[in-house]
């Protein structure tokens, strides 16, 4: 029979490895619409098209005659082949995250796991218990600290006083973690030197995407072995977990900072310190309002850097902001306070050949960042997770939730009435669509390489999410945002609860252009929808899935040409409001269940193009003539002769 030990240890493993994935079933399954709905709604668009469901899609054969680039991801063939499994998985997914994002563990496995290079640490054990358990049989517990110190960090002196035993536990578990991580990494990325991340950070930085090489890049990302980078980063995200539960029980006698071969090791006091020389290899603090400069960002030299706040409104800046992991695993988890997170170039919450992670548990925050961050992954994974406050995110471009070329970057935040803004007031980045506006890529946005005007080395692209929780939040960006996706990226923006605003210029809310995904899913409240200029609000081009899914709510959406399920060019545009009296002004165009393949009398005209509107409950107000309460509509074709591989319908029920 099992003892008590083995069945509390049992029940343990089950409860971490699988209690988040049931309380994500259960959460999900009491939605207030489910998959049946949206594929009800679909199959009677598709009755009244006259085609199978399974035909409301874009065909493979047909975006692969067309389309090039690689690094696609499987979560991007699923859905551009799968519209109909958007909803439910893409929901799944996302109430996963946000049930989970407390858990420094699960926020370093998901980003992983969604570019293919998941890997289930875990399973049959956790690292943190073997850990734990291996250190605990020691007696002399500071003599094994001072060991580990001097062996693996090159610690020529120590001087730390007499701090408690709980305290030289902690470090032990995580010191001993972090030299198992500094092998990993050099697993996995030995192949790229200092030079090529100079180079790639300065491309980043002074010509962004543009100014890199692509075939360089290739070879980069396949010399990188991303799995360990996986492993590495969750068994220390697993200990780093297990010694927050042990730290917050003690406090230091005295401050003390030892210097090893990888940065400083810091443990601070409760008044406000200052931290001001990096590079710093690990920072605990317990309280006092705080001033860290360039801490939690990685080099090739110094591979990780941690920073553990209890308690105090701090300051976190650099020019590469906190939590980036650059060759290497850039963490910081703040427990209270109202603090303030700056980037002044590149990089908060940011991977590059790495992972980024900032939890923030509490506190009204203000994250800040030019280029890349708040949650940014560029070959590698980014995760900003704020669970409460209202929170104000700023940027301009690559940020709050961007994937780029073999990249995942989420952004969570659960609860608060919160700011997205992708700074549209000052115009440094001008899109070639409009150059009054910039070039967002912000808020649910995954960006690939389209390489035809430059190498020819197409690389495809990343994945990027955006998941609020609660509250009555705002977004804002210029072009290209708000669950959008380009070269083969994916795009996700989902909130879940509050009266929301959302407003941008082309190219946002749920929509993208040349092969990619872009999804915008809003649950609950009475929200407002504006883009001023073109494809927005569910609408595809180029072989773009453009989808905006909302639930319940009054709502009001000033929507521009190309929208409101408008497809163009092999696009699709997919709309569904599924309850409220909503409101819908509209400028003309293609719109309200619409397309076209935009020429003719080429090869494009055996293949898709397909819009659609629906309107499930909800005594609605339309600007357009053709759309009316309890009625089906098919507008004219915008071009002649009209194709049938043009299917467009809209429908209020």
């Amino acid at each position: 029979m099992l003892n008590k030990f083995a069945i509390k240890l049992i029940c343990s493993i089950l409860i971490v490895n699988f209690l988040p994935g049931i309380l994500c079933h259960y959460n999900f399954s009491h939605t207030i619409f489910g998959q049946t709905t949206e594929e009800n709604f679909l199959q009677k668009a598709a009755t009244n098209l006259g085609i199978e469901l399974s035909e409301l899609k874009i065909n493979r054969e047909d975006l692969e005659f067309y389309g090039y680039g690689k690094y696609r991801l499987k979560i991007f063939d699923t859905f551009i082949y799968n519209p109909v499994k958007i909803s439910a998985l893409t929901r799944t997914i996302s109430k996963t995250i946000l049930n989970n994002s407390d858990s420094l563990w699960a926020l370093a496995y998901f980003p992983w796991a969604r570019i293919d290079e998941g890997v289930r640490r875990g399973l049959l054990g956790h690292p943190s218990k073997i850990l734990f358990d291996t250190l605990n049989k020691i007696t002399n517990r500071k003599e094994a600290l001072m060991g580990l110190l001097m062996n693996d960090f090159g610690v020529d002196s120590i001087e730390f006083g007499n701090p408690s035993d709980t305290l030289v536990f902690g470090l032990l578990l995580l010191l001993a973690e972090i030299s198992k991580g500094f092998r990993w990494i050099n697993n996995a990325t030995n192949s790229i030197t200092s030079a090529d991340i100079d180079t790639i950070i300065e491309g980043l930085i002074n010509e962004r995407e543009d100014g890199l090489s692509n075939k360089k890049l290739e070879k980069l990302i396949e010399s990188t072995d991303f799995k360990s980078l996986a492993a590495g980063a969750m068994d220390l995200c697993y200990v780093i977990q297990t010694a927050l539960g042990i730290l917050k029980t003690t406090k230091p006698d005295a401050p003390f900072v030892l210097k090893t071969k990888y940065g400083k090791i810091i443990i601070g006091t409760n008044k406000n310190d200052r931290y001001e020389e990096p590079p710093y290899l690990l920072i605990i603090d317990f309280g006092g309002n705080d001033y860290y400069e360039s801490c939690a960002v990685t080099n090739k030299d110094n591979p990780v850097s941690i920073v553990i706040d209890f308690e105090g409104n701090d300051i976190y800046k650099g020019t590469i902001g906190p939590g980036s992991g650059i060759c290497g695993y850039g963490f910081v988890v703040d427990s209270k306070g109202n603090d303030n997170y700056v980037g002044e170039r590149l990089g908060l919450a940011t991977g590059i050949f790495g992972e980024g992670i900032i939890l923030d548990l509490a506190g009204d925050d203000n994250y800040s960042v030019e280029l890349y961050g708040e949650g940014a992954g560029l070959f590698g994974t980014g995760i900003l997770s704020d669970l409460d406050g209202n929170d104000l995110y700023m940027g301009f471009q690559g940020i709050q939730g961007f994937g780029f070329v073999k990249g995942a970057g989420i952004l969570i935040d659960r609860q608060g009435s919160d700011i997205y803004i992708a700074r549209d007031d000052t115009v440094k980045f001008p899109s070639s669509q409009t150059k009054e506006h910039n070039v967002s890529l912000s808020q649910g946005m995954g960006f690939g390489i389209r390489a035809d005007f430059t190498d020819g080395h197409s690389l495809a692209g990343g994945i990027g999410m955006l998941i609020d929780g609660k509250g009555n939040d705002k977004y804002s960006c210029g072009v290209f945002g708000q669950g959008c996706g380009y070269w083969y990226g994916t795009g996700f923006l989902i909130d879940y609860e509050g009266n929301d605003e959302y407003d941008g210029i082309w190219y946002v809310q749920g929509s993208g252009a040349h092969f990619a995904i872009g999804v915008l899913i809003d649950s609950t409240g009475d929200d407002r929808f504006r883009a001023t200029k073109n494809m927005a609000q569910g609408a595809g081009h180029d072989f773009t899935l453009g989808y905006l899914l909302d639930y319940r709510g009054n709502d009001y959406h000033d929507a521009p040409n190309l929208s409101l399920g408008g497809g163009n060019a092999n696009g699709m545009g997919l709309f569904i409001d599924c309850e409220g009296s909503d409101e819908y002004v509209t400028h003309g165009g293609i719109t309200l269940g619409n397309a076209s393949t935009a020429s003719r009398g080429s090869i494009r005209d055996y293949m898709k193009t397909i819009g659609i509107f629906i309107d499930a409950k909800g005594l609605d107000r339309y600007t357009e003539p053709s759309a009316k309460n309890h009625q089906t509509w098919q507008q004219k074709s915008q071009l002649e002769p009209p194709l049938p591989t043009e299917k467009f319908i809209g429908i209020d029920f």
